[in-house]
């Protein structure tokens, strides 16, 4: 059996559900050990835990399945008609990937990205320096996807973790000019092709919320499974 050194966990004060008016929402909080970066945080994302900077969190509500953790069971997932057609719609992009280090080219894309489409967001005013800040800040298995067009043009990025039997889609911005392309689809579709090769059980795609159209998004990847009452179990048919 694999332990931890102890940790340290806080809650942050109530505030405003960013997903439905009415409801509250706290986050229980441990800030990343360096020595046991990896092993934390792979213990961690199986208890329904997602990483911002240095830190690890989950959020809490009142109601215990207003909000769960999600993953993509990846063997069993197969693309329907909608998602082939966004897979050859994009298959003339390129994929590179990085270590996670924030460049300018990757700013210009994501500022107009977060004004346009979470402008009522608390990401919606990063400057340069917070942008850099939430890419090369990470103490783990940590990198950014680039797809770029046949002119090298840059139109859509994921951040992404690598942790054991899984990859957890951190976050991800495209161009909206090239909204047409169902880029967020594709790079969801992307990352689960690439888990499969890898041999990786799961795609995390952090939290779903039912009653929110903004995540409804999650349940087009099924099969799915949610952390329910600390059991993961699959909830395809609640989607």
């Amino acid at each position: 059996m694999v332990y931890l050194k102890p940790q340290l966990f806080f809650t942050t004060p109530p505030s405003p559900c960013p997903y439905k008016e009415g409801e509250e929402e706290r986050k229980l909080v441990t800030e990343i050990s360096h020595d046991e970066a990896i092993l934390q945080y792979d213990l961690m994302i199986k208890s329904g835990f997602r990483r911002s900077h240095t830190y690890l969190y989950r959020p809490q509500y009142n109601r215990p399945d207003y909000c769960l953790s999600v993953r993509v069971r990846v063997k069993d997932f197969s693309m329907r008609k909608s998602q082939r057609r966004v897979w050859n719609k994009n298959n003339d992009l390129t994929a590179s990937v990085y270590n996670a280090v924030a460049t300018e080219e990757q700013y210009q894309l994501f500022k107009p990205y977060v004004e346009g489409r979470h402008g009522d967001g608390d990401m919606s005013d990063m400057s340069w320096f917070d942008y850099k800040d939430m890419v090369d800040s990470s103490p783990v298995d940590t990198e950014i996807i680039e797809f770029r067009t046949p002119q090298n043009e840059l139109v859509a990025a994921c951040i992404v973790d690598w942790v054991h039997g899984g990859v957890s889609a951190v976050y991800s911005f495209f161009d909206v000019m090239h909204s047409d392309r169902g880029l967020g689809s594709y790079m969801i579709l992307w990352l689960i092709d690439q888990a499969r090769t890898k041999k990786l059980d799961y795609v995390y795609l952090g939290y779903w919320i039912k009653e929110s159209s903004k995540m409804s998004y999650k349940s087009k990847y099924k099969p799915i499974e949610g952390l329910v009452d600390g059991v993961w179990e699959d909830i395809s048919q609640d989607m």
